[in-house]
């Protein structure tokens, strides 16, 4: 019975199925529909480039490539013998640097001298003279150059050097004057001056807060008496300098050393030559002249001085009342006579209307033991007690000196501190005064040169065996004590294997700095009339 019912279920299924699956309209035909499944997109990778450099002074791990975003790299900074490394140029202090590619990066290693920071410009400077020893002595037998600034610009001034072998000044060509200009990359611009600011040789420079000018000492030929040059004013504004020359034709003179100042109380700027040459601003913008003709004595004299013409001098208003005072200094005198080794001041007399001696002095025969010539004067309290003191320094065929004497309060002064080199120790060409380690006592800078083209044992000298050649600057760093006593800088070596003839001190920020040029004077290309150099400053920062 159960087996006819099970039978009887399932027909009835099946006629249900298919009568289910069966239809009058053939539009109701089962469709089949295949899919292709959309693909992932393909992941794509960005990808960017690091560039890695090296400064002076060192090398890297790596100069990069072209990486996958994402990925790490790490790079050493690997400074040279006597280098060390100082940062890279994104900020980072540490010689190891571990960069993440998430754009393209371009990075620099920076290096330093020990001790020293230092950049390099490169130039390939076309001679504007018509000669090629012209060219060469500018930039290295050069005892005018020195360092401008004013309303934060620095120019580097290299007046015209003419090749002193000539014998005729008349026929012997001035030297271009070049002004070297600084930025963030150091001195990375130059331009060469007009016909104004020609020169044959300057020997002193002076300035103030608004302008500067060159004494051209000329200097060509055997016979002194011919040696006869201008006086040279420039005015800088923001990268121009105006020049002009201050005397007439008719008042050139052997221009060993100038000065600016205040000789008659009217705020005028006055201006000093040697010989006693006075040009005193007027206010049409020029300088009326008193010459020399009557110097020397006799009821129409301008000062009464009783010495061979000074070399080097200074205006200077010690007592306050307006007006300058001379300070001289003697030029080859006998040594143990009163003119040797000796300081003088003359003071504007009123009522004579001249220049008198107030004050003369050869205590310096007690500190040296031989004449010494005087080639330039500065004024500057050394001891911080107020009254402005006076720094000589001193010249003869052995050597270079630097002296200082304390004011006393009362236009008289004792000398109290001395240096003299020989010159195959050490050679200077002048002095600079700055605080050079913010310590608030200014400090004795010297601009130090070869001894004849040599090298010195304290300044250029061959200790090094990578090129044979290098620089020590210690010795041109003289710390005061705040008394007017000096001492040599010590702390650390300041070393470095770049090498100049010459370099010029100047203070910038609260840094001393000293520039100066390298270049081989044999590398002078006649076919196309160039020299190239490279403008080096170091950064000596002894704080």
């Amino acid at each position: 019975m159960k087996k006819a019912l099970l039978s009887i279920t399932l027909v009835t299924l099946l006629s249900v199925l298919i009568y289910s699956c069966s239809s009058d309209d053939d539009d109701s035909a089962v469709s089949i529909v295949i899919q292709t499944p959309t693909p992932e997109p393909e992941e794509t990778t960005t990808q960017y480039t690091l560039t890695v450099s090296a400064g002076d002074g060192g090398s890297v791990s790596s100069e990069g490539g072209t990486y996958d975003s994402g990925t790490q790299i790490t790079i050493n900074a690997n400074p040279d013998n006597k280098y060390q490394f100082v940062s890279w140029s994104n900020g980072s202090t540490d010689p190891s640097i571990l960069i993440t590619l998430a754009e393209d990066i371009s990075i620099t290693a920076n290096f330093r001298l020990n001790g020293m920071i230092f950049t390099r410009n490169s130039f390939n400077i076309i001679n504007p003279n018509q000669r090629k020893i012209d060219l060469i002595s500018t930039l290295d037998a050069n005892p005018g150059i020195f360092v401008y600034q004013k309303n934060n610009f620095n120019y580097l001034i290299v007046p015209g050097v003419s090749d002193i072998g000539q014998t005729i000044r008349e026929t012997s060509p001035k030297g271009k004057t070049f002004v070297f200009y600084k930025d963030n990359n150091g001195w990375s611009d130059y331009s060469i001056e007009n016909d104004l600011a020609s020169t044959w040789v300057i020997r002193n420079f002076d300035s103030n807060s608004d302008f500067f000018i060159l004494g051209d000492a000329n200097e060509i030929g055997d016979d002194w008496r011919n040696w006869k040059g201008d006086i040279i004013k420039g005015t800088p504004n923001e990268r121009q300098i105006s020049w002009e020359r201050v005397n007439s034709i008719e008042q050139m003179g052997f221009y060993h050393d100038v000065s600016v100042g205040n000789m008659n109380s009217d705020d005028i700027p006055d201006i000093l030559g040697v010989g006693f040459k006075f040009f005193f601003g007027n206010d049409n913008g020029g300088y009326d002249f008193i010459g020399s003709q009557d110097v020397y004595g006799g009821d129409d004299a301008f000062i009464d001085y009783r010495f061979n013409p000074p070399l080097a001098f200074e205006l200077y208003d010690f007592d306050g009342d307006g007006l300058d005072e001379i300070v001289s200094a003697d030029y080859r005198e006998s040594y143990g006579t009163q003119e040797s080794n000796r300081v003088s001041i003359h003071e504007f007399n009123m009522e004579e209307k001249k220049f008198k001696e107030v004050f003369t002095s050869n205590s310096p025969t007690e500190l040296f033991n031989e004449d010494l010539h005087a080639t330039s004067i500065q004024v500057y309290d050394f001891n911080n007690d107020g009254n402005s003191d006076i720094a000589v320094a001193r010249e003869n065929s052995s050597g270079e000196s630097f002296e200082i004497w304390i004011n006393n309060g009362d236009l008289t002064f004792t000398p109290i501190f001395s240096k003299k080199f020989e010159c195959n120790q050490f050679n200077m060409l002048e002095f600079e005064v700055f605080d050079a380690n913010s310590d608030g006592n200014l400090d004795i800078i010297l601009r130090p040169q070869t001894c004849g083209g040599q090298p010195t044992e304290s300044f250029l000298y061959s200790s090094y065996s990578e090129n044979g050649r290098g620089l020590k600057l210690n010795d041109c760093i003289w710390l005061n004590d705040g008394t007017g006593n000096f001492n040599v800088y010590s702390d650390k070596e300041l070393i470095s294997p770049l090498w100049t003839s010459y370099l010029f001190p100047y203070l910038e920020n609260g840094v001393l700095h000293f520039v100066g040029f390298e270049f081989e004077s044999y590398e002078y290309d006649d076919e196309n009339n160039s020299l190239k150099i490279d403008v080096i400053d170091f950064g000596v920062d002894i704080r």
